[in-house]
C-alpha cells in the first residue's frame, strides 16, 4: 500500500511539477554543461567577471566533412572540410555567464607558438584576449556549472 502511494506521488510530481520519477528518486547534483563558443566580450561588475559568448558547433574529421557538405554551396570539387574541421554558427544569440573567481584557463597559442594545454592565470588569459588578432576568431570550450563558467579552453585551429 505504501509503495503504491509513493508511486502515485511520483506520477503526480512528474505531471504537475516537471520532475521525472528518476529525478525524484535521486538527489540532483549540479549539472555541468559543455559548450563551444566564440568569446565576444568580457565585462566586470563589482568584483565579478562576466563573459559574453556566441555558441557555435565544432566538427572534426569525417563529421566535419559531412556537415561542411550540408552547408557548402560550393562546386563538386570540394568534398572535404577545409583543414579537417568545420564551424557552424547559425544562432546570433549572445549568452552572458558569470566566470568563477576560481575558473581554470587553458590556452594552446598564448605566445604565438603551440604549447598544448597551457594552464594560465586570469590575467594571462585576459592579456591573450586583448592581444589576439581581432580578425581571427578563436573558438573556446566552456564548462559551465550551475550557470557559472568554471573552465575556458582555447580550441587550436590549424
Amino acid at each position: 500500500m505504501v509503495k503504491k502511494a509513493i508511486a502515485i506521488i511520483f506520477v503526480l510530481a512528474a505531471l504537475f511539477g516537471n520532475v521525472t520519477s528518476s529525478e525524484a528518486l535521486t538527489n540532483s547534483k549540479p549539472v555541468t554543461e559543455k559548450a563551444t563558443t566564440y568569446i565576444t566580450g568580457i565585462s566586470f561588475k563589482s568584483t565579478r567577471m562576466y563573459g559574453h559568448f556566441d555558441y557555435i558547433q565544432w566538427f572534426l574529421g569525417k563529421e566535419a566533412d559531412k556537415e561542411f557538405l550540408k552547408d557548402c554551396k560550393c562546386s563538386k570539387e570540394m568534398q572535404n572540410a577545409p583543414d579537417g574541421y568545420w564551424i557552424r554558427n547559425v544562432n546570433p544569440k549572445i549568452r552572458t555567464f558569470r566566470i568563477s573567481n576560481t575558473a581554470q584557463y587553458v590556452l594552446q597559442t598564448r605566445t604565438g607558438e603551440i604549447k598544448w594545454n597551457e594552464k594560465v592565470s586570469k590575467s594571462q588569459f585576459l592579456n591573450f584576449l586583448k592581444k589576439r588578432n581581432q580578425d581571427h576568431v578563436i573558438p573556446f570550450h566552456l564548462e559551465i556549472k550551475d550557470g557559472v563558467v568554471i573552465k575556458i579552453t582555447e580550441q587550436y585551429i590549424p
